[in-house]
């Protein structure tokens, strides 16, 4: 009996060969890039988010990990559109605006405590950003907008969990990964409707997938919230 207890051990599946999977797509995006290979930029650049959600949703499968995850998805359309051809920029724009509010929606079950003061920098960050860009906006210049509202809120509900009840370390990773992920969109809307920077396009997507692991590791934590919204409602989304 004791070898047969000791022969099968519970044990949590391991998330590096799916991670390793996810690093390869980034690495060969990044040489499709220096390389000029469209099609090879199309077929690895959705690569990454596919892998962070499909961790987040093998990890963590509760309301928040799902909100996560949704966001993901909607950021690997974002991926893509953006890639496919300056044409679909704007479906983009949109697809990266739903993940914004997925993930607000995500932050929000974890803690709804205003927090204002946390809001002063965001708000100065996109009103500054988006001042500086709207002379060469155009058309575009109210969906950028919206846009920038959306990412700006986002930060700042991130930052809001910090100290919050849930917290666990897992606000740290959410605020460092969305902090990084306003940095990527700001070099990102600069480098397109202000002044185009050598190089950007590495340091975009970098920033980018920074961003985006950050915020999906606070999703795959095993420690959940403690008195937040979810702890009323311990039955997954959908019932």
């Amino acid at each position: 009996m004791l070898r047969s207890e000791m022969a099968t051990p519970s044990r949590r599946p391991s998330a590096w060969m799916p991670l390793c999977i996810g690093l390869l797509g980034a690495l060969a995006f990044l040489v499709g890039r220096a390389l000029d290979l469209h099609s090879l930029r199309m077929l690895s650049k959705g690569l990454p988010m596919v892998v962070l959600c499909a961790v987040v949703l093998r990890r963590s499968p509760d309301r928040y990990s799902r909100w996560i995850a949704a966001g993901l998805v909607a950021s690997l359309a974002g991926d893509l559109l953006l890639e496919l051809s300056p044409a679909t920029f704007a479906a983009g724009l949109v697809a990266f605006l739903s993940a914004h509010i997925l993930y607000i929606k995500a932050f929000l079950s974890r803690s709804r405590e205003l927090r204002p003061a946390l809001a002063l920098p965001f708000a100065a960050w996109g009103g500054l950003a988006f001042f500086t860009l709207a002379p060469g906006l155009g058309a575009m210049r109210l969906p950028v907008a919206i846009y920038t509202l959306a990412i700006t809120v986002m930060g700042w509900r991130a930052t809001a969990l910090l100290g919050a009840p849930a917290s666990t370390g897992e606000p740290m990773r959410t605020a460092a990964g969305a902090i990084l992920f306003l940095l990527s969109d700001t070099l990102l809307a600069f480098n397109r409707f202000h002044e185009p920077i050598e190089g950007a396009g590495y340091g975009i997507i970098l920033l980018y997938w920074a961003g985006q692991v950050g915020i999906a590791a606070s999703a795959w934590s095993g420690a959940r919230p403690r008195g937040g919204v979810d702890e009323v409602s311990p039955e997954p989304p959908g019932r």
